[in-house]
């Protein structure tokens, strides 16, 4: 008869702590739900927030030689996009290339890539004034 009992007692501990963490997982489930929703609108905000920033430096670069400030002629401009932006000639409108130059567009502070910075410095290294690597920065109105 104890047996029974302590057995009865024993299945109803088991029913009743594995009710309480039921409760306990729901209501961290729960938790954890208004967390990510209370957040969705922020998250959505910064990845459009970055989107727009990499969209505008992408248009930037390519309108750059057209823009205020640039060193070198639009006509004599190349495109290239990665890892640098433009491949400049030089005196290619008269049809006498003095010099070539590779152009990284940056906005503000941004940095040069690992590539670029060795770029950089293999062309830096030369010390000629014929190829050389220039950075063109503006600074981004919004």
């Amino acid at each position: 008869m104890i047996t029974e009992i302590f057995i009865l007692i024993i299945i109803f501990l088991v029913i009743l702590i594995w009710i309480f963490y039921k409760v306990g997982f729901q209501k961290g489930v729960s938790k954890k739900e208004i967390e990510w929703q209370e957040n969705l609108g922020k998250l959505r905000r910064e990845i459009a927030e970055k989107q727009r920033v990499g969209i505008k430096g992408k248009v930037t670069e390519a309108f750059a030689p057209f823009l205020q400030g640039f060193p070198f002629k639009a006509s004599e401009c190349k495109f290239i996009g990665d890892p640098i932006d433009y491949l400049v000639f030089e005196g290619l409108d008269e049809r006498d290339i003095k010099a070539i130059h590779l152009v990284e567009i940056k906005n503000g502070e941004s940095k040069l890539s690992k590539h670029q910075k060795q770029i950089k410095e293999i062309l830096d290294s030369l010390n000629s004034k014929k190829i050389s690597f220039k950075e063109f920065r503006f600074e981004g109105k919004e």
